[in-house]
């Protein structure tokens, strides 16, 4: 069969846009679909649009979604099913809300889809046998031929052998894989934690899977050569033996990009409770290639720390930024704001912990309710819902009646602070700190590096022009040696992130879409001041 599937972009901009990456579900399936013969070719619409000639010749039409990339996802399907064209769907969003997606498409595949749409491709291929093709296949939903909606009983999550013997994802079938900013590896599902807001265990389940450290290797030695790499686990850090194998195992065999991983603050400590660091892990995280992880802390208000269930502490999170930084890797800070334990002055004082504690970057994203969590389902029940706009649900909008301020208090609290943290008076003291502190390295580099000295008014003169800026590093990187490059360029990397972190900011403001949303919460809030006066 010619296979077709889609990951769509979501509206407007959001905190994911620099970062070029495709989810790994789709890369997995088309590697899975090509072993059994079939034709597939992926898009991923943050790399490259889709070709609809293409996509009009096709036998199946899929697609992974989030929640806020749903309407998308939807809007293409119908464009899709009106060329006779069969869709499915798959992701976290329609695991849990199945009955919305058979709406508007012909199949859902809930939860873990690699066996299901390997069963739904064969079922496809039959030529007579009606519904009763799909009532076998665990883990699909759709209408029967009466309009009925049908789903089959739940696919168990795969077993840890099953896990094991899947192979790596063909990110080569995607359209535009050269663009990616980074190669993604994943070597582990699940996560043995239980965050309230969280949908990642119960779309994989706590019972967390790893890949073979030596399948891991054998994956990375694939893209040798090919840039910094991002492990894409949802905790890098779980079983900390498998860990230290796994970077001892980069080491040994020189397989030390630059990388990169999402972990929790804890996985400093070699023992949390007399918090003493664990040297050994973090040398070899430093040795390995690891330059920056991205740590949920969540909250620096520990009432809202327990509410999240995170089974983490302000010192924690002190404590892992100093340790991380010890070793030379930086840390991006990710914070869910607007929970019922927060009010207004919270925002500020996140900030304000961040930049006192030396975050290199940070994202505050909006307490957002997604579907099969169970902070959706008390949203739900207690009726806290502001929109039924999926495309609003990306983090970057409060969509949820927070309890102790207004929703238009929530979305400009996050912005100031983000502003706040993102300020030119902070990033210039950043810059001005890095310059102090290297002035012998810098004075030395314009003495011993004469290439650079003939480049500096070329440099000087495209500073000034926006357009021209992503060209002075590349002078830069020409200009210098490798050791001398690497170095500046750890100097400069988070104030230029700083940089871009402000102009998103800015950007975002400017959008007529936000501009509307953000003065839709404003009019809430005199209505309901009105009504509270006239009652």
């Amino acid at each position: 069969m010619k296979i077709r599937l889609i990951e769509p972009k979501a509206p407007g901009l959001n905190v994911f846009d620099r970062a070029r990456l495709p989810r790994l579900g789709l890369p997995l399936l088309g590697r899975l679909l090509i072993e059994h013969g079939h034709d597939v070719r992926i898009y991923v619409e943050t790399l490259a649009p889709v070709d609809w000639d293409d996509i009009a010749e096709a036998d199946l039409v899929g697609f992974s979604s989030t929640t806020a990339t749903t309407p998308r996802a939807y809007d293409m399907a119908g464009k899709v099913r009106d060329l006779g064209i069969p869709t499915v769907i798959g992701g976290s969003h329609v695991t849990f809300l199945p009955g919305e997606a058979t709406q508007h498409c012909d199949f859902v595949a809930r939860g873990e889809g690699q066996v299901t749409l390997l069963e739904l491709v064969d079922a496809l291929e039959e030529t007579s046998g009606g519904d009763a093709r799909w009532r076998k296949i665990k883990g699909l939903s759709y209408r029967d031929e009466a309009g009925h909606v049908i789903h089959n009983p739940d696919r168990p999550p795969s077993t840890q052998e099953e896990f094991e013997a899947l192979p790596p994802p063909a990110l080569g079938l995607i359209v535009g894989h050269e663009r990616m900013t980074n190669v993604p590896i994943m070597t582990q599902w699940g996560c043995p934690y239980a965050c309230d807001f969280c949908s990642v265990i119960h779309m994989f389940g706590r019972r967390v899977r790893a890949r073979a450290i030596e399948d891991v290797l054998t994956e990375l030695e694939t893209y040798r050569d090919r840039g910094a790499v991002f492990f894409y686990d949802d905790n890098f850090v779980v079983n900390k033996a498998r860990t230290r194998a796994l970077l001892r195992g980069m080491i040994e065999r020189g397989l030390t990009p630059d990388w990169s991983a999402q972990m929790r603050a804890e996985a400093v400590y070699k023992d949390k409770r007399g918090r003493e660091l664990d040297h050994e892990l973090l040398g070899l995280m430093r040795d390995s290639g690891c330059r920056m992880v991205y740590c949920g802390f969540e909250s620096v208000n520990p009432a809202t720390l327990a509410a999240y269930n995170k089974h983490q502490d302000v010192q924690d999170i002190r404590d892992s930024i100093r340790a991380f930084h010890q070793y030379g890797i930086r840390v991006h800070g990710m914070f869910a704001l607007g929970a019922d334990t927060d009010d207004k002055e919270t925002f500020q004082r996140t900030a304000d912990f961040a930049l006192e504690n030396g975050i290199d970057t940070v994202q505050f994203l909006m307490l957002t309710p997604c579907p099969g969590t169970p902070f959706y389902e008390r949203m739900v029940e207690q009726g806290r819902l502001l929109t039924e706009d999926l495309s609003l649900y990306d983090g970057h909008h409060c969509v949820t009646q927070p309890a102790l301020m207004s929703p238009y208090e929530l979305q400009m609290g996050i912005y100031r602070a983000m502003a706040s943290f993102y300020s030119v008076r902070h990033t210039l003291r950043l810059i001005l700190s890095n310059v102090t502190r290297n002035l012998p390295f810098l004075l030395g580099l314009l003495w011993r590096e004469r290439k650079l000295r003939l480049q500096l008014p070329r440099v000087a003169l495209l500073s000034l022009l926006p357009s021209r800026r992503p060209d002075v590093l590349d002078i830069l990187r020409g200009a210098l040696s490798r050791e001398s490059w690497k170095r500046l360029r750890g100097m400069f990397v988070v104030p230029v992130l700083r940089v871009y972190g402000r102009n998103h900011i800015r950007q975002w403001a400017r959008q007529a879409r936000e501009r509307a949303y953000v003065e839709h919460l404003r009019r809430l809030v005199g209505r309901r001041r009105q009504a509270v006066g006239a009652s």
